[in-house]
């Protein structure tokens, strides 16, 4: 053990090996930007094609007409859950106003909700059918796949897959039973 302590010279750094090291850095760091890209372009609201929903008539090919001077038909395709207009859901709150454009409309087992355009703004109108009672939130933004609303007492997620409203007495998921997007 108290033998004299043996060291060997420090050898010469190899070139190629400063370039094997060189390189993998270089890869790292461009896999990490490509990540943080794509994170980056996920989170900023980029959306899939809306669904097209059409079917031909059994009877033919549909052939529209327009009149000159008159608007072309929305090529936008109608709502395929029942009870629902391009406004939203007929008959509760959950409706976009006169004039204003539904973007989404999701259908749960309890709640109907839809979140609306006007002016580039976007906000939610939602319908409790179990205690028949609506909310309006303004100020909606894009999350991913959906939206999300805040509001001072909940926030409310908003995706095809349905609703996840986070309050101070818990988080809720409500699985969705109709999705509609435009």
């Amino acid at each position: 053990m108290g033998g004299p302590r043996v060291t060997r010279p420090a050898r010469p750094a190899d070139p190629a090996r400063r370039r094997v090291i060189a390189v993998s850095v270089i890869v790292g760091v461009l896999i990490v930007i490509a990540a943080a890209a794509g994170a980056t372009a996920y989170v900023s609201g980029t959306r899939p094609a809306p669904e097209q929903v059409s079917a031909a008539p059994s009877g033919g090919p549909t052939v529209t007409v327009s009149a000159p001077g008159s608007p072309a038909p929305d090529p936008t395709p109608p709502p395929a859950i029942p009870g629902t207009d391009r406004l939203g859901f007929v008959g509760t709150q959950a409706r976009c106003a006169d004039g204003d454009t539904a973007r989404m409309m999701v259908l749960t087992a309890t709640s109907q909700a839809v979140v609306c355009e006007r002016g580039g703004a976007l906000y939610y109108a939602g319908w409790r059918m179990d205690t028949r009672s609506g909310t309006r939130i303004d100020g909606v933004l894009p999350a991913g796949p959906g939206w999300v609303a805040r509001a001072p007492d909940a926030t409310i997620n908003i995706t095809p897959h349905g609703l996840v409203i986070s309050a101070t007495n818990g988080e809720f998921t409500e699985p969705a039973t109709g999705f509609w997007s435009n």
